[in-house]
């Protein structure tokens, strides 16, 4: 061992003489432990929140879209297939379709009419989808203690009953329980879809025959999808909603939806050389304002909680300044048996390093602490719509953010322990022998 460390650790391991030196150390380090801990809880919060966001939109929504310009249009699906398959290698493809419409509850008086977005899908196509399973809800009170497995097989059976056909003029529909509460609806409920009225027949919407009847529930935790978007079988909404116009279009999902982008870059170059009128678009780009957000709260959150970090650097270069002034003998004495003055500065140096190891080790085992706690015990009940797809606080640890956190410590560390070393390395042996 270089006697540089030898001294160092030393220094760092034996009782000062003056007792406000061992307490601001140990203040300084307390305060970069309290500091890495916070990053660390506070990075970890933010990254599971953006994986319940992503997982939750991923699962409600087509990764990519192909819709075609006019409402009775239609790209060729036939031939895309083959060229999507062999660039994409998709998880699903499938054809759905949006209708907009009125519906009213069950019973007359009682709950809201609301504006709703029909999104018609292959149900036998959408069961390959874990995403999507993992938001649905069959209405029974013992859903919740099933285990994972037994709720996915229940998922898809209930799925697959949206293509089971009813009677005449009704079809199974899956809404929300969001939507529910403001239809008054309950489970096995006949919804009324409206039309608008035509020329002539006055200002107020007409019932339709029609009737939707609720199987069962979605909730994907985002609230502007839930209370708007209700999810029925695509064969059946030309029966449902006969003599309209729909809006067709091809869903596309991936293995790994945060390629959404690339993917949608190389089919729009696809629908150009084939002149097809279509529109495309990822869930990415439909969604690049909120992820932005994200990213820059979490960018300032990291930076605002750096500063407990950086104040409690100023503890640490009180501590090393007095400890210079205490060790002002041996450190002429060091320098009177031959030690440079770049040795003296590497023992300061290293005395700041080690100061700032310890509290960043020691604010790592915390922070990590504290994370294992939020995500085993649910110690804080989330409202519904705060955090998607979660009534908990998320909770994921990323590798990259606790080397970001340990890499931001050290060179704060490094750059309050210049100071005092430096201090140290003026010091002439004369002056330290004369008044140490």
């Amino acid at each position: 061992m270089r006697f540089e460390s030898a001294i160092s650790l030393r220094y760092f391991r034996s009782r000062r003489a003056e007792g406000a030196i061992s307490f601001i150390t140990c203040t300084a380090i307390g305060g970069v432990s309290l500091g890495v801990a916070a990053l660390v809880v506070a990075m970890s919060v933010m990254n599971g929140y953006h994986a319940n966001l992503v997982r939750a939109m991923a699962g409600a929504l087509p990764h990519v879209s192909l819709i075609p310009f006019a409402r009775d249009g239609l790209p060729p699906r036939e031939e895309l297939l083959p060229a999507l398959r062999q660039r994409l290698a998709p998880d699903t493809i499938s054809q759905y379709v949006l209708h907009e419409t009125l519906l009213s509850g069950p019973r007359s008086g009682e709950g809201e009419v609301r504006g709703v977005l029909v999104r018609a899908i292959d149900p036998a196509v959408e069961t390959n989808v874990p995403d999507l399973l993992a938001f649905l809800d069959d209405g029974s009170p013992a859903w919740g203690d099933l285990p994972a497995a037994q709720r996915s097989e229940r998922a898809k059976r209930l799925l697959l009953s949206l293509s089971v056909r009813r009677q005449t003029g009704v079809a199974p529909v899956l809404i929300s329980r969001l939507l529910a509460a403001k239809l008054a609806a309950e489970l096995g409920d006949r919804l009324v879809p409206l039309r608008f009225p035509r020329e002539g027949e006055g200002f107020s919407p007409y019932p339709m025959q029609t009737r939707l009847e609720v199987i069962g529930y979605f909730d994907t935790g985002i609230v502007a999808f839930d209370e708007l978007v209700v999810l029925m079988d695509v064969e059946q909404v030309d029966a449902i909603f006969p003599g309209q116009t729909h809006l067709r279009a091809v869903s596309i999902r991936l293995t790994d939806p945060l390629h959404a982008s690339t993917a949608a870059e190389w089919l729009r170059g696809e629908v150009r050389r084939q002149d097809w009128s279509a529109y495309v678009y990822s869930w990415l780009e439909s969604n690049r304002g909120l992820f932005r957000v994200i990213q820059v709260q979490k960018t300032m959150l990291f930076l605002v909680l750096m500063l407990i970090v950086v104040l409690a650097f100023f503890g640490m270069i009180s501590a090393l300044v007095m400890l210079v002034a205490e060790k002002t003998r041996e450190i002429a004495i060091l320098k009177s048996l031959g030690a440079r003055d770049r040795s003296i500065f590497r023992i300061f140096l290293a005395q700041g390093v080690l100061i700032g190891m310890t509290g960043t080790l020691l604010g790592l085992g915390l922070g990590l602490g504290v994370c294992w706690v939020l995500d085993t015990f649910p110690i804080f009940s989330i409202p519904p719509g705060v955090y998607p797809g979660s009534d908990r606080v998320p909770v994921q640890v990323a590798a990259g953010d606790l080397a970001w956190v340990v890499l931001a410590t050290l060179v704060a560390c490094v750059v309050a322990t210049v100071f005092p070393a430096r201090k140290a390395t003026a010091l002439k042996p004369v002056d330290g022998l004369r008044y140490g």
